[in-house]
């Protein structure tokens, strides 16, 4: 029979130990990269025995995994109201918002999987329906037309480089000014956007 400790139910403690091995994932990868992402060093920052690590993980990719669509899921509620809003430039702003405040956001979706062949694979995944569900409906032309893809495709090349160059302060400060940039950017290389982004 389960019991309980200290009023939480066994679930309850699964689930916090649980909690502990993703925020310590999200800390190693978001500061030290992929590299140093292994059983006993998240163990090791969640303050957990190993044994611990296989109630909730088959194994390290599946962390992986999960730490990638947390962090995704944290840069797309961070977007939501001006996606839904189809306001291009509010998009970037909240982007630009979130890894500033947190910087790990931006290595784990924008630089490790550069290096990482597992997180490419998970962005080829997760992007196109993420770029298809904010901008679908305002890009006129097939988001399937090769020709639009391989634009997107240097869209999202130019966006990594410059989140990157904005999130290690190499841009200034002027988070307007470069919010304005990305926007034009954009528009200059998906020209099928129908979307105002005077700010």
């Amino acid at each position: 029979m389960s019991r309980s400790y200290g009023g939480r139910s066994p679930d309850d403690r699964v689930a916090e130990r649980r909690a502990r091995l993703v925020d310590a994932g999200v800390t190693i990868i978001g500061t030290e990269g992929v590299a140093a992402l292994g059983m006993r060093a998240v163990c090791r920052e969640a303050g957990l025995s190993q044994k611990f690590f296989y109630e909730s993980f088959t194994d390290i990719d599946e962390l992986l995994h999960v730490v990638y669509a947390a962090t995704l899921a944290q840069l797309e509620e961070a977007i939501g109201p001006a996606a839904v809003a189809r306001d291009l430039a509010a998009v970037y702003d909240a982007a630009a918002r979130l890894m500033e405040a947190d910087p790990r956001v931006c290595r784990i979706l924008l630089i490790e999987p550069v290096a990482d062949a597992r997180l490419r694979r998970y962005v080829r995944d997760t992007i196109p329906v993420l770029t298809t569900a904010a901008l679908g409906d305002l890009v006129t032309g097939s988001i399937d037309d090769p020709q639009l893809r391989m634009r997107f495709s240097a869209l999202f090349g130019a966006l990594i480089s410059l989140f990157v160059e904005w999130t290690e302060g190499s841009l200034g400060a002027d988070r307007d000014a470069f919010v304005r940039h990305v926007s034009t950017v954009t528009t200059q290389l998906i020209p099928e956007l129908r979307i105002p982004v005077d700010r």
